[in-house]
Order: structure tokens, then C-alpha cells, then sequence
């Protein structure tokens, strides 16, 4: 069978149809080329003998349309080719180009029908067609920017053409999806269709109807919607065209080149007629598929999020299930957010508390999370709500699937809830523990189901936050650990799974780069580099302003939780700077953080936050302490790779993937980055060695690269 299959019927209309053998989706790569070149070559010599009424691109396979770019193969690519393969590589993005811009220049109608997903190259395709049909709630868009790259097969030139320069940035430079009806309004559809048949027959009467039809840019006097850089008179324009880059290079931190390319490409290829337009657009693509970043986010984002995705962390042979009805325990904050993205996906919630008035905050809590999301109306809003039950009695609990205690980080607290919700639950119901650092095999002792018993880690606010990280403790079974994986999915999070141990993988992580930053503080270094180096590295916070969210108070309880748990294992416990830091904020200072009004920073009531002026005070009262910029940057940054390798030498974690996509969809490590550990296969392994070494002697241990790593870098193997 081949890629595209060529098929006329009696009224001289061609269907188009793309079915890629092997496969389960359609991809842009050489097997696309050779087959597009070929049929669009075959469709010109029918359309020069006559007869051809006009050409109907579709997919054969059901419920898929187009899924782009072929991303292993780019994967595949060398990032430092010689100056011949570049040109080599220039033609090649031509010569893909070129079919698409022959369909649309055939003289006969071309119509697309999208039955299923239409991203990337996909709809880039779809682009080319003089008439875009799709069946409702299919989605469509350029999401490249959001792997670090730019559309490459006219898509910039095209949807610039369509819409116009202020329409089409924030489409490509965000990689919007949408749904079709979205698309239709915004006019990167034509018509929606209830059903594929009626896809088909609108193509057909619309070819019948439109035998002149061609693209807008085509045609004589064509103007660019919504004017031209050329347009001197439209100050909004040239005023967007003038400031757009400073305030990209100032939103990404010159960390994202793929919105920094996608900004100047469409400035550019404004200026040019379309055939020039579509040979810049190439060259801005080549740029980004040779840079590091693209590597970076196309292996996290892509690969390993589709492997995460597909349930490689999950036990295989184990049937998937729903949760049909959640418990939780604890009405607070994060017990609310979970009830509230539970109750949206259509759970029934059960919210038990010490008492009913309790319980209701997270009615009160989910109300008006509703209120603010934009995307649901006051009659989801109602339905949604309708989901949730308060209770202050544990047998309402009975027939819960799954129960989530999301109650304070105390043993004893989490123990006596443990004991009381068994009782009451079915023999299969699955327990789970919200904890963000307690070890789930010893919080299992309190249960007499350990089997059945995990840890759930949700970051707040659980109804925004993408990330669960689900422990296996030492007795969970795979039935257990499945159903907390399939649940995780059912709320649209994605889920990674690690072993337990104390802080298990994200806490032990972000706990390296808090901290530094407290080190850092107690070195003398102004606060205002630490904050500044956090955010220059492409972290959405710096670690005092993450601490103060948190609150220094729970942080100052949790080390005194880890220094009461090593003891009592029999483990020497030593105090150190952190700790002793933590101690005089909270107990000396009272600066317990931002809903305290005080910590890091100072909170004053209608004015911005700022850097509490008592550091300078109590740490350099002769002036801050100078280090160079990188070295704080850096510490930041390897301190919690370094924390990762050792996480993965325990075994606490076994998959680089979990690993990646945790530590950026978990803890906001750079995105840009790849994660935390594919940030130390883009440094290169011994450099990245030679520079922990380097730190270390500087800075302390905690930089000392740990011997996998080592072993990794002398063997040039890496973390994949």
C-alpha cells in the first residue's frame, strides 16, 4: 500500500488521500516527500489533459487527519553539520515546500476535509487547500513553538498571508491548538461538518460550486489583512513591529529562539512576495532545527511526554479503570483543588473534614475556581458543584474507589485518618496519601492494606498544576500503583512514578536550589542576584520567593519532621546553615513567610512585594558579598541536576523521562532545558563533570559529582 492513494470518480473530482502504511497517524517525513511529490506531479499531468474537476485532500485513517512533523527523524540530525550539508538541508525544506505550493496552483479547486487532530505539519497541508472543512471539535493549530521549533512547510508564510501579522504571531509563537469551532471564527477554517459523509459531500458541492477558486494570495491586488510593514501610516503596526522583539527577548529571557525566529520570520516574509517569503521561512527554520534548545524540548516534550503518556511508568498487564467516585480528606487548599478538578472530569466527590463547616470550604473553594475559568459556564459551573458532597462522618466514604488524604505533614494525624477510613472502605478501594516528602512505606504501617496503599503527590494548586507524582511504597501492588496511574490521566494530569524514599524525587530536588538560595542569603550575596539569576536561568520564580509561598513556617516544620525521623532511625543529625537560617526566620525574626506578611520579602499591603531590607543587616552590614554571576546562576541550576543523578543512582527513580518532565512540569526547572537531567546531556557530560568540580572546590560538597555521572561521562553515555 502506499502513502497516498490517488482516486477520480465520474464527476472528475481526485481524492487525495493520505494513509501512511505502518502507521497509526500520518507524518511529514522523506516516506511524505517522495509520496507528495509523486502525486502532486501525477495530479498536474491529469489536470493538463483535462477532465479534472477539482482535488479533495483527506486521510483514510479514521478519526486521524495529519500529526506533522517527523520528530525522531529530526532527533536524528546533527546539529553542527558542515556548510554543504546545510545547503543540502536548505533544499530539501524547498523541495517539501514545493507540492503544496503546486496543489495550490493546479487552477482547479482544492478542498481539505480534517477528521481527526490537524497540528503542525498537518495543517500546514491544510493551509494549501483553497477551502478548509473539519468535523466539529477536532483540533487544529501550529504548536511547533511549544518544542522549540517554528512550522516549516509554509505555514508561517501562509497563516501570515490569511490573517495578518497581529492575528498570526500569537497563533505560531504560542503554538495555540484549537478547537474547531475556535478555528472557524477566526477564519482558519471555512465550514464544520457533523459527520464524515457530510464532510465529503460539502467538499464535492463546494468543488462543483468554486471551479475558479484559488488562494487569496494569489490573486491580482492581494493586500496583506490588516496592513503591511510597508504601511508607514499604520502606527499600531509599526509601533507592534518596533517594540515586538524587545518585549520578546525580554518575556523568554533569550532562552525561547523559537518566538524570537517566529517574531522576525513574520516581519520578514510580510516584505516579500510569497515564493521569497516561503525561502526565509526556511532559513528560520534550519536555524532553530540545528539549535540545542529545539534538541532539548522536541526529546522532553515530545518523546518522552508521548512515552509518559502511552503508560511506560505504568504496570503492564493490568486493566485500566476509572475512578467513579473519589474521597478525600481534608478540606483545605490542596484537598480543594483536587475535588475541584475531580468534580470538572466528572467524579463524584466526597469531601470529609472534622466538621461540615470545614468540609464546605472546598465547595466555597471549587465555586470560585469555577467562577474564575473563563471556559466554564454558570451552568457547568452548577453541574460541577452538584458533584461534590460534604461530610463530617467517615461512612459516607464507604463506596469510594479511591480516597486521597490530603490532611497536615503530622504522623500521627495521617495515621489516625488511615485507620478510620479503612474501616469503613471496600475491601479493593485503593488509599493514597498526599504527602510532598513523608515515606509511604512507613505512613503504610498505619494501614492493614499496605498493598493497597500509595502515595499521591499533587502540587498546588492541584487544579492548575499538570504534575502527580505517585510513590510506590515497599508493599503496593501493581493493581494499586495502575489505578493511581489511570486516575492521575482521568484528572488530564500527567503522572511519573518513583520509589519511595524521604522527599522521593521532585521535594529532594527543589529542595537543592531552595537551599542555595538560603546559602547564598547567608554568604552575604544580595537577594536581588539570587532572585535575578533564578529567573535568568529560566525559572518562573527565584528560591526565596518559592520558599515564602510555601512559607517558611511549614518549611522550618518539615526539616524538623526530617531531623526527628533521622534520629530516630539512629542517624546523627547535623544542623547547618539552612536549618539554622529557617530557625531565626521563623523563631528570631518572625518572618514566616507571605501569608504571614513577612519573609524573604516583605509583603505591604497595595504595593509590590519586595526584598526584606534586614538581610543586609544581619549578613553583610559592610556591603554584599561579590561572586560572579554564573557561579550563582549555576549553582542554582547544577545543584539540582547533581541532586537528580544521585536520586537515579538509588534507584528512588528509574526513568530519565519521569525525571525530565517532573522536575519541569513539577518544580519549574527551565523548560528550555530539556529537564534536569537532559540539561546535563546539552552542557556534555565531562564538561558538566569538570564544571561540578569546579563549583565543588568553591562552593562545598553538595557540587561533588556523584559516580554515575562520572562513570557516565567517561563512557560518553548519556541520560536517556
Amino acid at each position: 500500500m502506499s502513502y497516498i492513494r490517488l482516486e477520480r470518480d465520474a464527476d472528475g473530482i481526485v481524492e487525495l488521500i493520505f494513509d501512511q502504511p505502518g502507521k497509526s497517524v500520518n507524518t511529514m517525513g522523506n516516506e511524505y516527500d517522495e509520496a507528495m511529490r509523486a502525486a502532486v506531479a501525477d495530479l498536474r499531468t491529469q489536470v493538463a489533459a483535462g477532465g479534472v474537476s477539482g482535488v479533495y485532500v483527506r486521510s483514510g485513517k479514521p478519526g486521524q487527519f495529519f500529526a506533522g512533523g517527523d520528530i525522531k527523524q529530526m532527533l536524528e540530525m546533527d546539529l553542527d553539520p558542515d556548510s554543504a550539508e546545510r545547503e543540502r538541508m536548505f533544499a530539501a525544506m524547498l523541495e517539501t515546500k514545493r507540492p503544496l505550493r503546486q496543489l495550490e496552483t493546479l487552477g482547479v479547486p482544492v478542498v481539505v476535509g480534517i477528521n481527526g487532530p490537524a497540528l503542525g505539519g498537518g495543517f500546514e497541508i491544510a493551509l494549501a487547500c483553497h477551502h478548509r472543512i473539519a468535523l466539529a471539535g477536532v483540533q487544529v493549530g501550529l504548536p511547533e513553538a511549544q518544542i522549540g521549533l517554528m512550522p516549516g512547510a509554509g505555514g508561517v508564510v501562509r497563516l501570515t498571508s490569511l490573517l495578518g501579522i497581529q492575528a498570526a504571531l500569537p497563533l505560531i509563537a504560542q503554538g495555540k491548538r484549537l478547537k474547531a469551532e475556535k478555528a472557524l471564527e477566526m477564519g482558519l477554517l471555512d465550514a464544520l461538518a457533523e459527520s464524515e459523509e457530510a464532510m465529503h459531500a460539502q467538499a464535492r458541492a463546494w468543488i462543483k460550486a468554486n471551479p475558479e477558486a484559488s488562494q487569496p494570495w494569489d490573486r491580482e491586488g492581494f493586500k496583506l489583512p490588516g496592513g503591511s510593514p510597508k504601511d508607514k501610516h499604520r502606527q499600531d503596526l509599526q509601533g507592534f513591529l518596533f517594540f515586538g522583539p524587545s518585549n520578546v527577548m525580554a518575556q523568554t529571557k533569550g532562552l525561547m529562539p523559537a518566538q524570537q525566529a517566529i517574531f522576525a520570520c513574520i516581519s520578514d516574509v510580510a516584505r516579500v512576495d510569497f515564493d521569497t517569503a516561503q525561502k526565509i521561512e526556511s532559513r528560520y527554520f534550519m536555524s532553530l532545527l540545528l539549535d540545542q534548545t529545539a534538541r532539548n524540548m522536541m526529546l522532553a516534550f515530545f518523546v518522552q511526554m508521548e512515552a509518559l503518556n502511552r503508560g511506560a511508568s505504568r504496570p503492564q498487564g493490568v486493566q485500566r479503570r476509572q475512578v467513579r467516585k473519589l474521597g478525600i480528606l481534608g478540606g483545605g487548599q490542596m484537598g480543594s483543588g483536587i475535588a475541584t478538578v475531580a468534580a470538572q472530569k466528572g467524579i463524584a466527590v466526597v469531601v470529609k473534614d472534622i466538621s461540615l463547616a470545614n468540609a464546605e470550604k472546598a465547595k466555597d473553594y471549587a465555586e470560585l475556581a469555577y467562577g474564575k475559568n473563563r471556559r466554564v459556564s454558570e451552568e457547568q459551573a452548577a453541574e460541577y458543584l452538584n458533584r461534590i458532597e460534604v461530610t463530617d462522618d467517615y461512612a459516607t466514604l464507604a463506596d469510594c474507589d479511591l480516597v486521597i488524604e490530603a490532611v497536615f505533614e503530622d504522623r500521627g494525624v495521617k495515621a489516625a485518618v488511615t485507620r478510620d477510613t479503612e474501616a469503613v472502605l471496600a475491601e479493593g478501594a485503593v488509599f493514597a496519601s498526599n504527602t510532598s516528602a513523608l515515606p509511604i512505606t512507613e505512613l503504610a504501617d498505619a494501614s492493614s492494606r499496605p498493598h493497597n496503599f500509595i502515595g499521591m503527590h499533587f502540587f498546588s494548586p492541584a487544579e492548575k498544576m499538570p504534575l502527580v507524582e505517585i510513590i510506590r511504597g515497599r508493599e503496593t501492588s501493581d493493581e494499586t500503583l495502575a489505578l493511581a496511574f489511570d486516575f492521575s490521566q482521568q484528572l488530564g494530569k500527567t503522572p511519573i512514578v518513583v520509589q519511595d524514599a524521604p522527599g522521593f524525587f521532585t521535594t529532594r530536588v527543589i529542595g537543592q536550589t531552595i537551599s542555595q538560595g538560603a546559602i547564598l542569603v547567608t554568604e552575604g550575596i544580595n537577594p536581588v542576584l539570587i532572585e535575578s539569576a533564578a529567573r535568568d536561568n529560566g525559572s518562573p520564580v527565584g528560591p526565596l520567593a518559592a520558599v515564602d509561598e510555601i512559607s517558611q513556617e511549614t518549611a522550618y516544620k518539615n526539616g524538623l519532621q526530617a531531623k526527628a525521623d533521622a534520629e530516630a532511625q539512629g542517624k546523627v543529625w547535623e544542623d547547618n546553615a539552612v536549618s539554622r537560617l529557617m530557625d531565626r526566620m521563623v523563631n528570631e525574626w518572625k518572618r514566616k513567610g507571605k501569608r504571614h506578611g513577612g519573609g524573604y520579602y516583605d509583603y505591604p499591603e497595595g504595593s509590590q512585594k519586595r526584598i526584606w531590607p534586614g538581610f543586609r543587616e544581619h549578613f553583610a552590614p559592610d556591603g554584599w558579598t561579590e561572586i560572579p554571576y554564573q557561579d550563582i546562576r549555576d549553582r542554582l541550576l547544577y545543584s539540582q541536576s547533581l541532586e537528580a543523578v544521585r536520586i537515579l543512582e538509588e534507584g528512588t527513580i528509574t526513568s530519565i523521562a519521569d525525571g525530565n518532565i517532573g522536575s519541569i512540569m513539577g518544580i519549574g526547572f527551565p523548560p528550555h532545558t530539556g529537564g534536569v537531567f537532559q540539561f546535563i546531556n546539552a552542557v556534555g557530560l565531562q564538561v558538566f563533570v569538570d564544571r561540578a568540580r569546579e563549583l565543588a572546590e568553591r562552593y562545598g560538597d553538595t557540587f561533588a559529582p556523584p559516580a554515575l555521572l562520572v562513570e557516565r561521562a567517561r563512557q560518553g553515555e548519556l541520560f536517556l
